[in-house]
């Protein structure tokens, strides 16, 4: 946690052996993480001096040390994941990510992708994170697996750690053949952008972060190349971390001037983007509705095809019901039913 960690349980420390009475040294936790993962939580809690002992990790996978005449350099290639809260325990949207959470330009600027999550009120994530508790715990009591719906397409996590390790030890993707005056007209827009809109600044880190991306992209799908579809999406990625850091006022004229961006990644998973904007339409007619909740709610396709247009590519109704129709089972479970002839698409809990 943030509260408990230092410069020195982070990075190295030098200590006197009480029996040789000679210098040693030990590695902190980066350390100690090389070639895996290092989680922090609380760490906008760190001291501001703690945390500066950590930027050379973050930026050159290294931690140089020279104390108590030992002078030396320790690997540090390790990800780093941190949890911060947000000032007085609840995130404004009318800030900018910067204002909402105590910590400095510098540090955040060595982040690749900023997350921000809100406690939002969706029907169909609250159904299913309550149906997921209480499944989980009649499970650990060995109830109620009798009649628990089997669950198909699903990976076992022993299969997914030897495809993981498979990928890291084996797959060593190249930038020969990657669009440059997409990346730099990207990177020209955004710095526009951040100025413009008075959020994270972007700099040169930036593009370092988006290359490293799309590298992974490309090494979990056992590639040697990154491919146009791997850029595509590092690109989507880089773009929703930049825009959900930034004030609501400015978040859907972002949204509009950087869909572009989106098309391309999202277009070779229509599926994805027709569920999330028939959430997206549904917690819009939970936000509005007045008095009791209605137990189902009705959307034409027309409303579904305003809604697709401001998150993915241009799709006319042709499309859309051949997506309705490929993704029938994934709609189903989380309680959509398309009627074809009303043109319309029907949700119950």
């Amino acid at each position: 946690t943030g509260k408990g960690a230092s410069a020195v349980g982070l990075t190295a420390g030098v200590h006197r052996d009480p029996i040789t009475r000679e210098w040693t040294l030990e590695g902190g936790a980066l350390v100690l993480a090389d070639n895996g993962l290092c989680a922090i939580d609380e760490f906008d809690k760190m001291n501001e001096q703690d945390r500066t002992s950590i930027h050379e990790a973050l930026e050159q996978q290294s931690i140089s040390i020279s104390k108590a005449g030992i002078v030396t350099s320790l690997r540090a290639r390790c990800s780093v994941i941190a949890a911060a809260n947000p000032i007085g325990g609840q995130y404004d949207s009318s800030l900018t990510f910067t204002d909402n959470v105590e910590l400095t330009d510098p540090i955040i600027q060595r982040f690749d992708i900023l997350c921000v999550l809100q406690d939002t009120i969706d029907p169909i994530r609250d159904a299913e994170l309550a149906e997921s508790v209480v499944s989980s715990h009649q499970r650990a009591f060995g109830q109620n697996q009798e009649n628990e719906p089997e669950i198909q397409n699903v990976i076992p996590q022993a299969t997914l750690r030897r495809y993981i390790a498979y990928a890291r030890n084996n797959c060593f993707p190249t930038l020969s053949a990657i669009d440059q005056n997409k990346v730099s007209k990207l990177y020209a827009e955004l710095r526009l952008e951040s100025i413009a809109c008075g959020g994270i600044p972007i700099a040169v880190r930036h593009l370092e972060s988006l290359m490293r991306i799309a590298e992974a992209h490309a090494k979990i799908g056992l590639r040697d190349y990154v491919s146009s579809e791997d850029l595509d999406a590092a690109i989507a990625v880089v773009v929703h971390s930049f825009v959900t850091a930034q004030k609501f006022s400015v978040r859907s004229a972002l949204e509009r001037g950087f869909k572009r961006y989106y098309v391309n990644a999202q277009r070779a998973d229509f599926t994805a983007i027709i569920l999330y904007a028939l959430r997206a339409l549904l917690l819009d007619a939970h936000t509005y509705q007045l008095g009791a909740q209605p137990a189902s709610y009705l959307f034409s396709f027309d409303d579904l095809l305003d809604k697709l247009a401001e998150y993915g590519p241009e799709s006319d109704e042709r499309t859309l019901i051949k997506g309705l129709k490929h993704s029938k089972t994934s709609l189903e479970k989380h309680g959509f039913q398309a009627d074809l002839e009303q043109r319309s698409v029907f949700w119950s809990p």
